[in-house]
């Protein structure tokens, strides 16, 4: 998972550049970056950890652009380049699936690597930038991606004339903006709520656009097989005030819950989410079963996001950041919602933490069918293992994490909810 920003405007765009950035965070949160033109060079800041640690106000008050990219990554982006095309530099939000035959590949042809730190590997940017070096023009070198990839991608190239984005088959978002004379690409139109853009449209799956300080282009619109949007984004990804391809992210996710209201209708006193991913689906759920909505769990606001994180970081993140509410918890029977489960192991503990408090039942509401597989299109799931659906049924997981009864949406309500037909929608992760 990654976050991609870039901005051109007439002025200096540093603080629309970080703003836009920050506002994506939630999307990764082990490295960040910002690049930018300033004064014929071509600038490539990047770091381990937030963006806002990295880049205090102070800092930020030394640069000055107008145009320039960002990035939050689980690699090290932006990445800089230089081949006949001239300078670049990239970021990138996907996956790879044949990276590693694609790298050997390259280096029996006697294909040379830069720009990362372990020299035994080698990126998916690093990779991406390579091969879009390589070709004739920038054009091609998308070109390319198409041909010899396999996985998807969203892209954004800083230039010296400007930017450059490009999506794969869709199952990146990528989102257009406006504000005055300034213009902007985003993974995701929570970007611009505060920074003052208005959405113009998607980028849409195999389309690169040119942006500068006349405006956004087209250059070049694939025929491409294989269009698939990325379900997960409405699920769980995206922020909640995000809009993913026409479609707002909040309502999807009420829906998904009213959804299992009617699908798995059941007395209870209080319908709760896991925050801060389930909090949407929740509210949809209460919506149309009519049972309060209460949060027995607080998000301390200080901690990460887990999800998003190294896997060795993920547990004990998931450990710190949720505090139980027991006078809301005592003699209730809770409905918990929340978007998926996939190795069970926190869905495991919160169930017994809520039962020790006091819960007299416990009944949970996934908002996604039983993961099957990891994501081959994203890197946070690292191996189908981790999927406890792949080991056990309904039935075993329900008994085994605790719950009284336990429903999943199905890819049916999934489809209904989104709006796009079965056809269009990734759904490899529930079908494999």
């Amino acid at each position: 998972m990654a976050g991609i920003f870039g901005v051109v405007s007439i002025e200096n765009c540093i603080k629309d550049l970080f703003l836009g950035t920050f506002y994506l965070q939630h999307r990764a949160q082990t490295y960040c970056g910002l690049s930018f033109f300033n004064e014929n060079n071509l600038e490539n800041h990047t770091h381990r950890g937030l963006l806002k640690e990295q880049f205090p106000e102070k800092r930020l008050e030394q640069f000055k652009s107008n145009y320039g990219i960002g990035s939050v990554s689980v690699t090290r982006e932006p990445v800089s380049e230089i081949s006949r095309l001239g300078g670049m530099i990239l970021s990138f939000d996907g996956n790879i699936i044949n990276n590693e035959k694609l790298k050997n590949d390259f280096l029996k042809k006697g294909i040379s690597f830069s720009g990362y730190h372990n020299p035994e590997e080698v990126n998916d940017s690093v990779l991406i930038s390579n091969i879009i070096s390589r070709g004739g023009s920038f054009i091609s070198g998308v070109e390319s991606l198409f041909e010899l990839i396999q996985g998807d991608f969203s892209l954004i190239s800083l230039t010296r004339d400007g930017i450059y984005a490009a999506r794969g088959w869709g199952r990146k978002p990528l989102i257009l903006g406006k504000r005055e004379d300034c213009y902007a690409v985003s993974s995701e139109s929570n970007s611009f709520i505060n920074t003052g853009f208005e959405i113009t449209r998607d980028v849409n799956p195999g389309e690169i656009v040119f942006i500068d300080k006349t405006g956004v282009s087209q250059v070049k619109q694939f025929k491409i097989d294989n269009i698939k949007y990325g379900t997960f984004e409405w699920i769980y990804t995206s922020h909640p005030g995000s809009i993913i391809d026409g479609r707002g992210v909040a309502d999807v996710r009420m829906k998904i819950g009213k959804a299992l209201a009617r699908r798995y209708p059941i007395e209870a006193d209080i319908v709760s989410p896991i925050p801060n991913s389930g909090r949407w689906h929740a509210i949809g759920y209460s919506q149309e079963s009519g049972i309060p909505y209460r949060e027995v769990f607080i998000r301390y606001d200080y901690s990460d996001r887990s999800y998003t994180q190294e896997e060795c970081l993920q547990q004990k993140t998931a450990n710190e950041k949720l505090i139980p509410l027991k006078t809301i918890i005592r003699d209730k029977k809770i409905i918990i919602n929340d978007d998926s489960i996939v190795r069970g192991k926190q869905t495991k503990k919160q169930t017994l933490r809520l039962k020790e408090l006091g819960a007299r039942e416990v009944h949970g509401r996934i908002s996604c069918p039983p993961l099957m597989s990891a994501c081959k299109y994203g890197k946070s799931t690292k191996k189908d293992e981790d999927c406890i659906a792949r080991r056990m049924s309904i039935e075993e997981i329900r008994n085994t994490r605790g719950f009284d009864s336990l429903g999943y949406a199905t890819i049916d309500d999934l489809v209904e909810a989104i709006g796009f037909s079965k056809d269009k929608l990734c759904l490899s992760c529930w079908e494999s």
